[in-house]
């Protein structure tokens, strides 16, 4: 019997030994797992930080590339307004030109035409009395001539220099018209009876230097400088050299502040239209912004 309790307290107590070793090495493996959880945490936190800073930098590196593009597109449309503009300055310039051409070769015969008058001057010199006074009076006449032309070419300089200061801000008008034609239904047409509502818009240049809030209007003749449609009204536009009368289809309050500007007239003929060439011209009270040709064609028998 002693001997049994003796087994029993000795297995008694390895078991009690290896429970212990057991649960010092759980703790101990515990201990070590909690730590290396703690740093994959503080690992975890650390990488969701720089996600977070890599997201805002992407956004706003997003935000900087729109911002770059959309100052790209307006520096391409000022760039192709100002090429524009120097085309139409050149075309100009080259009028000048051809108009200063011609009035050299003129002054150049008229200089022919004096050789060739004193020539014969000097030719008839020696002939009848009568021939001799025939030629002082063609002489004198000459002279008038020349006077006159001296006094012409004068003028002639006088308007090109003027022409040439003015060609700067009279040239620069609206651009990019574009005249949009709709039926009942809203689908576009040309044909002149079927037209139910005209869009006509424009875009209004800087260099126009047109500041606050101003009335524009909108101003449609055929090709006899007839108003067509009927006009809501006629009014007087102070331009740069004259008082101009035109006819009033449609009015609307412009802000010139806002830039870049564009100017958009909708309206629907009281009447049938005919089919011809149309001219849509636009002012302000004081300033002409630009016009634009359109044509309507008749309706066939099968389009």
């Amino acid at each position: 019997m002693a001997q049994r309790n003796n087994l029993l307290t000795g297995v008694l107590a390895m078991l009690t030994a290896l429970l212990v070793a057991f649960g010092f090495y759980y703790w101990q493996s515990t201990q070590t797992l909690r730590k290396e959880n703690d740093l994959n945490e503080q690992r975890a936190d650390s990488l969701f930080s720089a996600k977070l800073r890599l997201e805002g930098d992407l956004r706003s590196l997003e935000s900087q590339l729109e911002t770059a593009a959309d100052e790209n597109e307006w520096l391409n449309e000022r760039l192709t307004a100002v090429h524009e503009q120097v085309a139409s300055r050149n075309q100009q310039l080259n009028g000048l030109r051809q108009r200063t051409a011609s009035t050299g070769n003129t002054i150049r015969q008229l200089h022919q035409n004096v050789s060739t008058l004193t020539v014969l001057r000097d030719s008839l010199e020696n002939q009848m009395e009568a021939i001799r006074d025939k030629l002082n009076w063609l002489t004198n006449s000459n002279n008038l001539l020349l006077s006159q032309n001296k006094e012409l070419q004068q003028q002639v300089n006088t308007l090109n220099s003027s022409l040439l200061t003015k060609v700067s801000e009279s040239a620069v008008t609206g651009d990019a018209f574009l005249v949009v034609a709709t039926k009942t239904n809203r689908k576009e047409t040309a044909k002149a009876k079927k037209v139910h509502t005209l869009t006509i818009s424009l875009d209004i240049p800087a260099e126009l230097r047109l500041e606050g809030s101003q009335d524009v209007y909108l101003s449609l003749t055929d090709n006899q400088q007839n108003a067509v449609p009927e006009p809501l009204r006629d009014m007087t536009v102070s331009l740069a050299d004259v008082n101009e009368v035109i006819p009033v289809h449609a009015v609307q309050k412009v802000n010139f502040s806002l830039k870049p500007q564009r100017i958009l007239f909708s309206l629907s003929p009281a009447g049938t239209l005919k089919p011809g060439s149309y001219r849509a011209a636009v002012f302000t009270k004081n300033a002409y912004l630009g016009a634009v040709t359109f044509q309507f064609r008749d309706s066939f028998l099968f389009f």
